[in-house]
C-alpha cells in the first residue's frame, strides 16, 4: 500500500521545527499539486503549517511561510481556505518591523527585535500569491483582498525606502507592479506615494553602478500607475548640484539611461484607452542619441580629461537609441515609415565605422527589427548604401579558412590559428548580420549589381560552412550550426525566387529540408510555385554572373569599391603575338584589378546533379582591404580550368562554383564568301 506525500512528510521530514527547517529544500522540491489534493491528510498539513508560522523560532516562522507559498501556487483551494489566517502573520510582519515578543517580561529573550530579513522576503511573497492569484473569485475579493491590499500596499512603500537591501527593494517594486493593475481603484489614494517611490531609483546614482535589475524594476512600476487614474509625467530633475565632470557625466549618463527605460515601459505598457504616442519627438531624440559621435568637432577649449569621459561614454549613448528605435518600431510598426529612412541612414554610417562586436551587433539588432516591422525602405540609395555596409560583416567567414598547407584534422592542433568569431558578440553580430541580408534581398529597390554581389556571396559562405571545422568559426559549438542552417534557409528562399532557379535547386532544397521542421513548407513552394504569389523580386539564374567576363562594369566597380579585389592571381596562358601562333609562352601577367567575391549562383539555384566538389587544398586566398579599415578578406577561389588544344587565356572562377561540363574544341568552320545571298544580286 503506498503511502500519501503528505503522510510521509508529516512523520519524517516535519516531524520536528528543527527537522522542517533542515529538510526544506526537499520538502519544497516533493509537493506537487497532486499531493495537495482534498484528502484526509490536507488538514493536518495546513495545521503544521500554522504551527510553524506561530512558532517563537524565527527559522521555523521563515520555513511555515516558505510551505505556505508554495502551498498557495500548487493548490488554490487550499490558499483560499487559509489566506485569511495567513495574512494575519504575514501582514504584520511587514507592517510593523518591531514587534513585542510573546514572551513573558522576565524572559530571557529580549521585548523588541527585528525580523530577519529571510521573514520578511517571505512574507511578501506569500501575500503576493494570496492577493493576485484569486481574482476569479468574487467572495474572495471581497471579503480577503480588499480589505487588506491597501493595507499591504502601504506597508511595502517605506520598506522599499527605507531598506538597504536591494533584492528586498526588486521584490517589493516588482510586486506592486504586479498589484496595482489588479486593484487600480484601491491604489489611487497612494499615486503620489507610488510615482515618488519609482522616481526616487530613476533619477540616476554617479557614485555607484547602477543597478540594472532595480532600475528595470522601478521603470516597470512606474509605467503602471497610470492604471490609478493619476497623470503620469516626468518630473523634470534638477540640475545636478556641482558642475565637477566625475560627478555630472556618470550622473546625466545614469539618469539618460533610466529615461530610455521609462520610455520603452510606457510604449509596453497597455492601456484601456486609445492613446497618442508623440512619435515625432520620440523619433528625433532617438536620431539625436543614434547621431551622437565621440570625434565630433567643437569651438571651445574641451578639457582632455571631460573629451576622454565623454568618448568613454558614446557607446552607451548608442545602445539607448537602438534600445529605444527597437522598442518604437516594435510598438508602432509601420507607423515608423516615415522616419525610416533617416534611421536606416545613421545606422548605416555607424555601421561604415570601426566598431566593437558589441556595438555592432546593437546596430545589426535594431536593423532587422525596423527592416521587419516597417514598411520597406524606398530610397535605392539607402537599400545599396545599407547593403554595402554589411558585404564585409557576412565576407569575414571566407577570410578565416583552415591553411591550406595544413592535412585534415591539423587545425585542431594548431594552436595558433585564427576564428572567424573569437567572442560571443561577434558570433551574434554574424548571426545578425544575415538575417538583415534576408531582408535587404527582399527590397525591391536593390540594385541588380548588389543584389548579384549579395547573393554570390551567400552561396560562397554556404560552400565553405560544412567544410569549416566548428573550432574555427567559433569557441561556442552551437554558432556553427545555427549560421549554417541561417545560410542554407537563405539559400532556399533565393532558389525559390523563380521557376527556372527552383528546377535547378532541387538537390539544395531537399537536402536542406531533410533537417527542417519547413519541410512540407519547402516541398509545397516546389510542387506549386505559383502558390502563394511572390511579393519580391528575385534574380533570375541567368541574371548572376558565374565569371568575371560575363560580369557588368557597375557589378565590377561596385566590388572593387567594396575591396574585394584579389591581390594576386596565378600565372595565366597568353599567346605570344608572333607569326606562330601555336607558340605560346608563359608570362607572369598582371590581369587587371577585377572583383573577386562570390561569382557564382545562389546555392538555391545550382543543380542538384553538379554540386560542387570539396575545396581543394591548394587554395589561394584573395586578399582585400576597404578603405573605411574593414578586416583582410581571404576568399577561396576554385582552381583554374586549363584547356590544351588551343593557347588562348584560361578563364578563372571567383568562387567555388559548380563546374560546367566543358564543351568539345572544335573547329571554327570557314566562311565562304562567294556563298553570300548578296552577291548574286
Amino acid at each position: 500500500m503506498d503511502v500519501h506525500p503528505l503522510k510521509a512528510l508529516l512523520q519524517l521530514q516535519l516531524g520536528s521545527d528543527s527537522y522542517a527547517v533542515l529538510h526544506l529544500p526537499y520538502i519544497l522540491s516533493a509537493l506537487t499539486a497532486q499531493s495537495l489534493l482534498p484528502s484526509e491528510h490536507s488538514t493536518k498539513w495546513t495545521a503544521r503549517v500554522n504551527s510553524l508560522l506561530q512558532s517563537k523560532s524565527p527559522d521555523a516562522r521563515w520555513a511555515g511561510l516558505c510551505l505556505a507559498h508554495k502551498t498557495s501556487v500548487l493548490s488554490k483551494s487550499t490558499m483560499i481556505e487559509c489566506a485569511q489566517s495567513w495574512i494575519g502573520v504575514a501582514l504584520p510582519v511587514l507592517s510593523v518591523r518591531e514587534f513585542i515578543a510573546m514572551s513573558a517580561p522576565t524572559s530571557s529573550f529580549p521585548t523588541k527585535k527585528k525580523e530577519p530579513l529571510p521573514i520578511m522576503s517571505a512574507s511578501v511573497r506569500l501575500l503576493r500569491v494570496i492577493f493576485s492569484a484569486a481574482t476569479d473569485v468574487p467572495e474572495f475579493q471581497r471579503q480577503v483582498s480588499t480589505p487588506n491590499v491597501s493595507k499591504f500596499t502601504a506597508a511595502l512603500i517605506p520598506l522599499a525606502e527605507k531598506h538597504a537591501d536591494t533584492e528586498l527593494q526588486t521584490l517589493v517594486l516588482s510586486t506592486l507592479a504586479l498589484i496595482i493593475p489588479l486593484y487600480p481603484t484601491l491604489h489611487r489614494s497612494l499615486h503620489s506615494a507610488l510615482s515618488a517611490l519609482s522616481l526616487g531609483f530613476l533619477n540616476g546614482n554617479p557614485f555607484k553602478p547602477p543597478n540594472l535589475l532595480l532600475t528595470r524594476t522601478a521603470s516597470r512600476l512606474y509605467a503602471v500607475l497610470h492604471f490609478t487614474g493619476g497623470k503620469v509625467e516626468r518630473v523634470p530633475q534638477p540640475p545636478p548640484a556641482t558642475e565637477e565632470p566625475l560627478i555630472s557625466i556618470p550622473l546625466n549618463v545614469d539618469r539618460l539611461r533610466c529615461s530610455v527605460l521609462v520610455l520603452c515601459d510606457l510604449l509596453k505598457t497597455t492601456t484601456h484607452r486609445p492613446v497618442q504616442v508623440p512619435l515625432g519627438p520620440l523619433t528625433k531624440f532617438a536620431l539625436v542619441l543614434l547621431s551622437c559621435k565621440s570625434d565630433q568637432k567643437v569651438d571651445r577649449h574641451i578639457d582632455p580629461t571631460v573629451r576622454a569621459m565623454e568618448t568613454a561614454v558614446t557607446p552607451q549613448i548608442w545602445k539607448m537609441a537602438c534600445d529605444l528605435i527597437t522598442c518604437l518600431a516594435t510598438c508602432v510598426a509601420h507607423h515608423l515609415s516615415s522616419s525610416l529612412a533617416r534611421i536606416v541612414t545613421c545606422i548605416a554610417f555607424q555601421l561604415e565605422q570601426r566598431l566593437t562586436s558589441s556595438e555592432r551587433s546593437s546596430f545589426l539588432d535594431t536593423l532587422h527589427v525596423i527592416l521587419e516591422k516597417c514598411h520597406p525602405l524606398h530610397s535605392t540609395v539607402i537599400v545599396n548604401r545599407l547593403a554595402r555596409a554589411i558585404v564585409p560583416l557576412i565576407s569575414v567567414v571566407l577570410a578565416k579558412e583552415p591553411d591550406a598547407r595544413e592535412s585534415d584534422g591539423d587545425e585542431v592542433f594548431n594552436i595558433s590559428r585564427d576564428v572567424v568569431c573569437p567572442t560571443v558578440d561577434e558570433g551574434n553580430a554574424l548571426l545578425s548580420a544575415f538575417a538583415v541580408v534576408r531582408l535587404v534581398l527582399q527590397n525591391p529597390n536593390l540594385s541588380p549589381a548588389m543584389q548579384s554581389i549579395l547573393c554570390r556571396i551567400v552561396l560562397s559562405v554556404q560552400l565553405v560552412l560544412p567544410q569549416m571545422s566548428s573550432a574555427s568559426l567559433s569557441a561556442d559549438p552551437k554558432l556553427h550550426p545555427l549560421l549554417l542552417q541561417q545560410v542554407q534557409n537563405l539559400s532556399v528562399e533565393l532558389g525559390a525566387g523563380s521557376t527556372c532557379g527552383m528546377s535547378r535547386s532541387l538537390g539544395l532544397i531537399v537536402g536542406a529540408s531533410l533537417g527542417d521542421s519547413d519541410l512540407h513548407r519547402d516541398l509545397e513552394v516546389l510542387l506549386h510555385p505559383r502558390l502563394p504569389p511572390l511579393v519580391r523580386s528575385m534574380p533570375y539564374i541567368e541574371s548572376l554572373s558565374l565569371f568575371r567576363a560575363e560580369e557588368s562594369q557597375e557589378e565590377s566597380e561596385m566590388r572593387r569599391s567594396l575591396g574585394l579585389v584579389p591581390s594576386s592571381t596565378p600565372d595565366v596562358m597568353i599567346p605570344e603575338p608572333s607569326a606562330s601562333p601555336t607558340a605560346p609562352r608563359i608570362t607572369n601577367a598582371t590581369p587587371p584589378r577585377t572583383i573577386q567575391s562570390p561569382s557564382v549562383t545562389p546555392a538555391a539555384e545550382m543543380p542538384a546533379a553538379v554540386l560542387p566538389p570539396p575545396l581543394p587544398r591548394s587554395t589561394p586566398e584573395i586578399s582585400t582591404r576597404d578603405d573605411r579599415n574593414i578586416e583582410t578578406v581571404a576568399v577561396p577561389v576554385a582552381p583554374l580550368p586549363t584547356r590544351t588544344v588551343n593557347p588562348t587565356p584560361t578563364v578563372e572562377i571567383d568562387m567555388p562554383a559548380f563546374v560546367e561540363e566543358e564543351e568539345k574544341n572544335e573547329e571554327m568552320p570557314a566562311i565562304d564568301l562567294g556563298s553570300d545571298s548578296d552577291s548574286d544580286l
